[in-house]
């Protein structure tokens, strides 16, 4: 790593690089990066010496700088597709990981059709909505009668599993029921050995099954077909499971914002006797908590990384002008653009469903709709062209699965859980994705929840 002027925080380079390694060993990197930006502005952008084993397993210091300046972050993503080798190690070339943009781009085009509103969602739509609908009859037995709080984040991670299974892969119940769990904790560091296992059980699978992801794979072992199924296991389910419990976090903390919710639900309820994929237009306040959870508690905190493919200008940390040279590692990061009070007012630390969000940032400021929602403040699916692919099958399952768990339930927090709504340190457990830290030590996330049974207004 090299000392860039006006770009590399002026401290101790040994210390600072320790501190933060440990940060990210801790979950909390982002915290640490905000904490260092706040000394200066908070539309920084800053230079930190990463410690590293990104390629070939050989330890290494480079430079990674942070971009968080909105006038850069957009640029550098879309003039710079090229990703850093940060994930190859474990999930190859695939989709998310490739460092190839020949490659990426090959992959993409291949793999867009299983995502097509029209198409393929449309089509899945009536077997995630089965799912949605049984999953809110198991709040009654995981509650020991409603009488015991619930891990929200377990419950939801496990239901996301279970939608991106059965709708996207048309894998067989039985292939989710003997896998959800297990792979779940591989990617949580519990047993990951059976990361293996699953691809080669999960590519077989493909082979009989006829979802839309299932007719991507050719059933085959390659190093691109094992990355492609992992991650669309971990990230096909783990961001949203972490958006649903964070969303339902705030919700409990606010019952004006959740009163809402459930009047807008019930309403929908009354209009409709089963959802359908064209009538989500008809849930503007749930497209706003959305919005908002995805702004307050981006499930990708970190955001995303790239390696500049030509030397680039950036804003440095006084605001003018620095060049960086081709071939530095890139970070641009999602927290602190999502919560710079610069950016969004004084209220950017609080949950706001009614804020005002741009034409850009929220479909129509009503419901449901299928383009990247972005700004240069806000980038919860990253931006284009190496945006999240998977972003629409997001939506739709969790406004899904939020229609049928209200339709009868309410919630409000465990006691423990109420202990951290007005601690300033509570702001998630950032490791690959962002939840929220457990009350409990012998986990490290969890969101634990009461559950009551409501009667229906319908």
């Amino acid at each position: 790593s090299t000392y860039i002027e006006n770009l590399s925080i002026p401290l101790d380079k040994k210390i600072l690089c320790q501190q933060y390694f440990k940060s990210i060993l801790g979950g909390y990197s982002h915290l640490f990066i905000e904490k260092l930006m706040k000394q200066f502005s908070t539309s920084s952008n800053i230079c930190l010496p990463l410690l590293h084993k990104w390629e070939d397993g050989k330890t290494r210091i480079d430079n990674l700088v942070i971009i968080s300046h909105p006038d850069d972050a957009e640029r550098i993503c879309k003039n710079h597709i090229k990703k850093t080798p940060i994930f190859t190690s474990f999930l190859f070339d695939s989709l998310i990981s490739t460092t190839d943009n020949h490659h990426w781009k090959q992959q993409r085009d291949e793999m867009n059709i299983a995502f097509v509103p029209m198409l393929s969602l449309r089509r899945i739509f009536p077997i995630s909505q089965q799912r949605a609908n049984l999953c809110s009859s198991f709040l009654k037995e995981i509650s020991h009668n409603y009488t015991q709080p619930i891990n929200m984040s377990e419950f939801f991670l496990h239901e996301t599993q279970a939608q991106l299974q059965l709708s996207m892969f048309g894998f067989s119940e039985e292939f989710q029921d003997a896998t959800n769990k297990k792979i779940r904790n591989a990617f949580s560091g519990i047993h990951t050995e059976y990361t293996q296992e699953f691809s080669r059980l999960a590519l077989q699978e493909t082979q009989k099954s006829d979802g839309p992801l299932s007719k991507l794979f050719d059933g085959k072992l390659t190093q691109t077909n094992i990355g492609n199924i992992l991650i669309y296991a971990f990230a096909g389910h783990d961001t949203t499971g972490h958006t649903l419990t964070w969303l339902l976090y705030e919700l409990c903390k606010h019952q004006e914002y959740k009163q809402e919710l459930i009047r807008e639900i019930d309403n929908y309820w009354s209009n409709h006797e089963t959802p359908t994929y064209k009538t989500f237009n008809e849930l503007p306040f749930m497209t706003r908590c959305l919005t908002e959870t995805l702004r307050l508690w981006p499930a990708l905190a970190n955001g995303t990384y790239r390696e500049l493919e030509s030397d680039e200008t950036i804003h440095g940390i006084d605001g003018t002008s620095v060049n960086v040279p081709k071939g530095t590692y890139c970070q641009i990061i999602n927290w602190t653009r999502h919560r710079n009070k610069e950016l969004w007012g004084e209220d950017a630390d609080i949950f706001n469903p009614h804020r005002e969000f741009t034409d850009s940032e929220i479909w129509n400021h009503k419901g449901f709709g299928t383009f990247s929602v972005s700004s240069e403040r806000y980038s919860p699916f990253t931006y284009g062209p190496r945006n999240c692919i998977g972003k629409n099958f997001s939506h739709m399952e969790m406004r899904l699965i939020l229609l049928y768990i209200f339709k009868s339930f309410d919630f409000a927090l465990s006691e423990l859980q109420m202990e951290t709504v007005d601690d300033p340190k509570y702001k998630g457990f950032n490791t690959f994705t962002m939840g929220p830290k457990s009350v409990y030590e012998n986990e490290l996330v969890g969101m634990y929840a009461h559950v009551i049974p409501r009667s229906s207004k319908l």
